[in-house]
């Protein structure tokens, strides 16, 4: 797939079947993220990947629209170091949020849906993954086959964007 169909086509999958996806698609996915850009070269996040559905459906209650990823065959936690208390710039999360989109990239472009989930549960999760306590997990990925396998060619939805020359400025403002 070309990176622009692969920008252009992508869609927020929430619904999953429950066909597995391969360590070695895993590990594409993993290894997008972990080849993003990265401020500094500093590298300030860790993955952490979920499979077992007991903790998918635990994850699926850190916040009120994290519902998906109790039926997605896989979840990717993305850690950053705690951002309280550190002297952590807010490049990390530019940074991460370069990560993430790699992942979701690189898993539609092997036919898998994916959809993001905000923390709002942080103990909970940091428990539940033993994350360290100088860490911090803010956004969960979701991660499955598309139940409806529609969803990898449905066209996109009339207003779903504001048009390019509503968002583009020239020189100045």
């Amino acid at each position: 797939m070309e990176a622009w169909q692969a920008i252009d086509s992508i869609r927020v999958v929430r619904e999953f079947d429950e066909r597995p996806i391969s360590t070695d698609d895993l590990t594409k996915i993993v290894n997008a993220g972990r080849r993003a850009g990265s401020s500094k070269n500093l590298q300030r996040w860790a993955f952490i990947t979920i499979t077992q559905r007991d903790r998918l459906t635990q994850l699926s209650k850190s916040g009120p629209w994290a519902g998906h990823i109790a039926g997605a065959t896989t979840a990717i936690a993305l850690v950053t170091p705690d951002p309280n208390g550190s002297d952590q710039p807010l490049s990390v999360m530019w940074d991460l949020g370069r990560a993430a989109q790699n992942m979701v990239l690189v898993a539609w472009d092997l036919g898998i849906g994916s959809a993001p989930a905000t923390v709002y549960e942080h103990d909970v999760v940091k428990e539940l993954l033993q994350i360290p306590a100088d860490h911090h997990c803010e956004y969960i990925l979701s991660f499955g086959y598309p139940a409806n396998t529609g969803e990898l060619k449905t066209p996109k939805r009339s207003g779903g964007r504001a048009k390019l020359q509503e968002v583009l400025h020239e020189e100045v403002w």
